[in-house]
């Protein structure tokens, strides 16, 4: 928003060229210097100028003619203001001055406070003048000269009373008054307590009478539609009832129904529907991309990201070359700075896939693959990751722990999804016991059935507090989901086939929650190579759920998809494109992702770009994406401007 302020200014009254030696007419100068966002202005602007009788009523007066395209060089500006012959009549006035971009239709800018018109020299004069003595003027009639009419033109022979006044005519002294017949004497006196008035009569007196029926008892109130507190029958108060007075009860084009709804964050407020429901546009904005980590290593593989209590993202992903775990603590929103932390250096090689999540206390936790093939966790000791991490053993078997996926409980204790290699595959669930994982996690096998499951394995927390999770069918080539019965995942859990075509479908899962507490999912159609999204039908994941394909052009995209519940409640998806080795972003169009989604391309360089991708949304509400340039080996993040990505 453009913001003006009127730092001088002075009124200047025209006056007439000696040679002319006209009269003066009613306009005046203003002078004056405008000032924008805290600069002098330049340009044209449309001025428009008010006359008030105080600095704070709202009413004017009257306006000077609007003065359009208005030249301001370096602030300055002269125009010419005509309020009339009848605004100035010896009181206090306050100018407001408004302003507003020349080529611009948009309403006026006020420049407050008003300013107090102060009199000008020939006002002065003015004013002195019409306190002159009589024999102080000049150009006096004759017949006045000597400060006496001596000529009236007449003299008054009769007076007669005309309507409403009795006593004439008069044609030498007399009275004339008030005809009590037409006009009502002032009333002189008033009725006592118990009587009420009867009569008023000619001369201003009342007749009073007593109530023939004072003596009446309410014996009992009742209350009608909209109200509540009756019936009362002695003492009691009534009140409007709760939902009394509603939308259906009020004239909208009249009354502006109760603001119901606000704007999410990184919007603006446009307006206020009728129905109170808010009117809200997204921010304009562009893209940052940051390299984060660029050292002589291969890094940014497995990363994912999470939104620190203190707002600022932090990212786990691994370095090939070292066979460490990192994690990257950004120094602000956008990530355009970051500490870099050597957390673990023992990892297993070819395991690059990474999961963090922020726990209660604001200590970050990343689930990854040990040097023996095992799950662990490795728990910060500061929010920023540095100094050494508690590395903590949540299951030794060799097999177990590739494809984890942490998240934090409404409990507060963490739990991990993942797979165990044995035996083909299957899906397990670790959950601590407290919140730094410090003691032995009760570990649950969730899936094990003759298939192989369990792949690209992806947590989240339902609104019931209990685990959801999304995986892959290896040997089906199936999306499937499973719901915890409790908090820590145990017992038998509800697994649900969520898409089998004659595709094959679920690689890259990652899932989210929508805000009805329906789970939605994003994953990769190997077949079609296509990014889909699957929208459950019930927070359980059972059913039918909505299948969209969001993504499909003629060759592929959708790998390495993470997806993230934006500030409007629509999901967004980071993805990696394989037909132009860049990464990309999906904007749903609604909760369930059905329809068309708005595709942005957000970092497509010569490199290949945008594998591993892992969304999160930011304390300010736009899009925050870590992934990988392979071809330099770096790890990069990128800001999205606005909500879209666009």
């Amino acid at each position: 928003m453009k913001r003006y302020s009127l730092l001088v200014s002075c009124l200047l009254v025209a006056v007439a060229s000696p040679m002319a030696a006209q009269t003066l007419g009613t306009a005046f100068t203003y002078q004056g210097q405008l000032k924008e966002s805290g600069q002098p202005a330049n340009g044209l602007y449309d001025l428009q100028a008010c006359l008030y009788d105080s600095p704070v009523n709202p009413t004017a007066l009257g306006c000077a003619p609007d003065a359009p395209d208005v030249p301001v060089e370096a602030g300055l500006f002269t125009i010419t203001l005509d309020f009339g012959s009848s605004a100035f009549v010896g009181q206090e006035r306050f100018l407001e001055l408004r302003v507003r971009p020349g080529a611009s239709s948009d309403a006026y800018t006020p420049m407050l406070p008003r300013q107090l018109v102060r009199p000008a020299p020939e006002a002065l004069r003015a004013n002195a003048a019409s306190a002159a003595p009589w024999l102080g003027l000049t150009g006096v009639p004759a017949g006045f000269a000597d400060g006496i009419d001596a000529d009236s033109g007449g003299s008054v022979t009769s007076v007669s009373a005309g309507a409403g006044l009795t006593g004439g005519s008069i044609t030498a002294s007399g009275t004339l008054s008030v005809d009590t017949t037409l006009i009502q004497s002032r009333i002189s006196n008033n009725c006592p307590l118990g009587q009420y008035l009867r009569q008023v009569n000619a001369d201003g007196t009342v007749v009073c009478t007593a109530d023939a029926n004072s003596g009446g008892t309410v014996t009992s109130i009742a209350t009608g539609a909209g109200l509540t507190g009756g019936p009362i029958s002695a003492s009691g108060s009534i009140a409007i009832a709760a939902g009394g007075v509603g939308l259906a009860q009020i004239n909208t084009n009249e009354v502006q129904a109760r603001v119901s709804s606000s704007c999410p964050l990184a919007t603006y407020l446009r307006g206020i529907n009728p129905d109170g429901s808010a009117l809200c546009s997204d921010l304009p904005g562009v893209t940052t991309i940051t390299t984060v980590d660029n050292p002589a290593n291969q890094v940014g593989q497995g990363t994912d990201i999470a939104i620190g209590l203190d707002g600022l993202p932090v990212i786990s992903y691994f370095d090939e070359v070292a066979e460490s775990l990192k994690v990257a603590k950004c120094a602000n929103s956008a990530c355009t700075a970051a500490t870099v932390t050597a957390v673990s250096a023992s990892i297993f090689p070819f395991a690059v896939r990474t999961s963090i999540a922020v726990g209660q206390d604001g200590l970050p936790m990343i689930s990854y693959v040990d040097g023996a093939g095992g799950l662990n966790v490795a728990r910060c000791v500061t929010p920023a990751c540095t100094g050494a991490a508690t590395i903590l053993g949540i299951d030794a078997t060799a097999t177990a722990g590739s494809s984890s996926s942490i998240a934090i409980g409404t409990d507060g204790l963490p739990v991990i999804s993942y797979l165990d290699e044995a035996g083909g595959g299957f899906l397990k669930v670790a959950n601590c016991t407290d919140a730094a994982c410090s003691g032995a996690a009760t570990i649950s096998t969730v899936d094990d059935p003759a298939n192989a499951v369990g792949f690209d394995t992806a947590i989240a927390i339902g609104a019931d507090g209990f685990p959801v999770i999304s995986y892959l069918d290896g040997t089906a080539a199936t999306l499937k989901v499973a719901k915890c019965a409790n908090s820590a995942c145990t017992g038998v859990a509800t697994v649900t086939t969520v898409d089998d075509p004659a595709n094959a479908v679920g690689a890259f899962s990652s899932i989210a929650i929508s805000s009805d507490g329906r789970p939605v999912i994003s994953y990769y159609d190997f077949t079609a190579k296509a990014l889909k999204v699957a929208s459950c039908g019930n927070p359980q994941c059972t059913g039918a759920a909505t299948i969209t394909t969001v993504d499909d052009p003629p060759t592929g995209v959708g790998e390495y998809s993470s997806i993230a519940i934006g500030s409007d409640g629509l999901p967004v998806i980071s993805y990696y494109a394989e037909v132009s080795e860049s990464l990309r972003v999906a904007k749903c169009a609604n909760a369930q992702c059905t329809g068309t989604a708005t595709i942005s391309v957000i970092d497509d360089p010569s490199a290949v770009v945008g594998l591993w991708t892992a969304i999160a949304i930011g304390s300010d509400g736009l899009p925050i994406i870590s992934y990988t340039d392979i071809s330099s080996g770096t790890l990069k993040v990128a800001k999205c401007g606005n909500r879209t990505c666009q």
